[in-house]
Parts: C-alpha cells; structure tokens; sequence
C-alpha cells in the first residue's frame, strides 16, 4: 500500500476511535461516567489526577486521562498531554496486565500519537496498536468499546499491516449480546459501502441500558446517512437521519446531518435553522457551517449574508481545500 493510503487509513481508525471515545461508556467509576456525560472535563481531569496521585496505576485514572488526551489539537500541549497519557497507561499495563482499560488507552493514545508524528511512526506503530486493542478484548471480551475499536482496526488498516476484514467479522459475530453483533455487523456494511441495508439493520438495533453501543449506533447512523447524502441520495437517508437528530438533540453530527438533508431537498430555510443550533455543541467547531450556511442563504437569495458566512469560512481557513476553492468562486462570482 502506497505510504499517502497507508496514512490516510490509520487516521480514519483513529478518528473513529476518538468519536467513541468522546461519547461511550468507558467508566465503571460512575463519578467519573456522570462528568463525562456532562462534558465537565476539567473536573474529570482534577478527580483523575487526586486518584493517580495516591495510586498511579489506577485503571480508571488511567483512563480518564487518555480519553482527555484525545481531545484538542496537535499543538505542543496536546502533544505533552498524549505522552503523558501514553506513558501512564504503559505504566499501568505493566503493573495491572490484567486490566483492559489500560491496553485499551495504551492502544489508542499510541496510535493518535504516532499519527500526529508522520506517516513513519504510525505505520511502525500498526503493530503495537492492534497487540494492546487485542488484549483489551481478550481480557475483557463484552466491554463494548474495545471490541468495536478492534473491529475498526481490522477493517480499516490493509491486510499487510496486519487488518483483516475476516477478523472483523469474527469479531462482530462473536459479540456478547445479539444487538452488539447486530450493531456490528452494520458497521461491517458500511464498510462494503452498502449503506441502506445498513441504516435499516442499525434502526433495528436495541441499545437498551448499553451507552456504548447506543453512541456507536448513532455514529455508524451518521456515517452512512452522509456517505449516502455525499452520493446524491439524502431522501433515503431521511428517515434514519430524523429519528437521530430527534432522539439526539445536542448531537452535533445528529444535527448537522439533518441539517444537509434539509438542503440537499431544497428546504434552505429549515437548513439554515440547524446550522443556527450547532454552535456551542461538542465538535461542531469541525464542521464547515459558514460554508454550507452561505449555500443555504444564497439559494435563499440573501446575498450580502452568504457573502459574510463565506468570508467568515475563508478566513479561517480550517476547511477542505475543495470548499474552501468553492467558497473563494462563490465570494468572486458575487463580487465579494
């Protein structure tokens, strides 16, 4: 596999990866589960230091820690507090080898880590990443994130890395309940792009009281619902997409993909109100809402407000190059 693809998959592991681990249910701590939930960081942050400080090979501790390194950027901070995260997991694993959340942080620190360092250190670091994720689920074959992140290992590394699309589905079908298989194997749809089948095997699924599947059902809904809106066909993907955002109404990518549903039928004005919500949501700073604002408003015929939702996106430069080349036409064509 050519070094450019080899990357371009391991980061999509890793971004997969980081979604759950924003939104799962990692802890058994339920102190530490309810600030999670809550998006109250800082407090995860200061509880997980007191405990580390007293035990520094606390699984729990351990974990908070690595699921915080996860967010931000990749500047010097991020960087320090990634290593950091990595060192105390590696810690842990030697300490406690029998605790899965500590090879799960090791495994998945590792890898975001060894992305943000070039295309050489993630690909020595393929190895390392599956050994720790395999172990987690080896030890601790029911807790729900460690398997999906090994599914996801499998299914989006080549096979010379050492993925395998038969071990993703092994370990779908050997999930411990029916819904996780059930879950699972969608995912396993979406990856051979068959994207109704899989938004109707997902809308079948139960999470019940099981958060992790609940948030990785959302997630995988999302996938498939933009993957089919990106290909032209967001009416079938209406139904799915609806339920999400009523269900999940501070979900940003509920929100947003909903939002293209929307404009992609012609119905700018309701577009435009679920663009207006997103600000202020957990990860919607990613997303390209001035961009996709200003279509909305210039199919609406306001131009001076498309031309500012336009100017406000290409100043800040943080969109895809394709958008960002659209925009800047878009700004021209209007004589911004």
């Amino acid at each position: 596999m050519r070094p450019k693809l080899l990357l371009s998959a391991f980061a999509g592991l890793l971004t997969l990866m980081l979604c759950g681990a924003a939104q799962a249910q990692f802890f058994k701590d339920p102190a530490f589960e309810a600030l999670l939930v809550a998006n109250r960081f800082s407090e995860l942050e200061k509880a997980a230091s007191a405990r580390l400080a007293a035990k520094p090979d606390d699984p729990q501790a351990v974990l908070a820690h690595a699921v915080l390194a996860l967010r931000g950027g990749n500047g010097a901070p991020e960087t320090a507090r990634r290593k950091t995260a990595m060192a105390q997991a590696d810690n842990c694993v030697q300490r406690q080898p029998q605790a899965a959340v500590c090879h799960y942080a090791l495994g998945v620190v590792t890898g975001v880590q060894a992305m943000n360092e070039g295309m050489i250190k993630a690909a020595g670091s393929v190895g390392r990443v599956k050994e720790a994720l395999t172990q987690a689920v080896t030890l601790e074959g029911a807790w729900f994130p460690a398997r999906s992140a090994l599914v996801e290992f499998h299914l989006t590394v080549p096979g010379v890395m050492g993925g395998s699309s038969a071990k993703a589905k092994e370990l779908a079908r050997s999930a411990a309940t029916p819904e996780q298989v059930r879950a699972l194997e969608a995912r396993l749809l979406i990856h051979a792009e068959k994207y109704d089948a899989a938004l109707q095997a997902l809308s079948s699924v139960r999470p019940g009281a099981d958060q992790a599947l609940a948030d990785d059902v959302a997630g995988w809904i999302y996938a498939a619902g933009i993957a089919l809106i990106n290909q032209g066909h967001a009416e079938r993907a209406r139904a799915p997409l609806e339920r999400l955002s009523q269900d999940r109404p501070t979900d940003a990518n509920a929100q947003w993909a909903m939002a293209r549903v929307h404009a992609e039928a012609g119905a700018h004005a309701e577009a435009l109100k679920g663009y207006a919500r997103l600000p202020g949501m957990e990860g919607s700073e990613r997303m390209p809402i001035d961009y996709r604002t200003g279509i909305s408003l210039q199919a609406l015929g306001q131009k001076e407000a498309a031309r500012g939702a336009f100017s406000r996106f290409v100043a800040a430069g943080k969109g895809s190059k394709k958008a960002l080349e659209d925009a800047k036409a878009r700004l021209e064509q209007s004589g911004g």
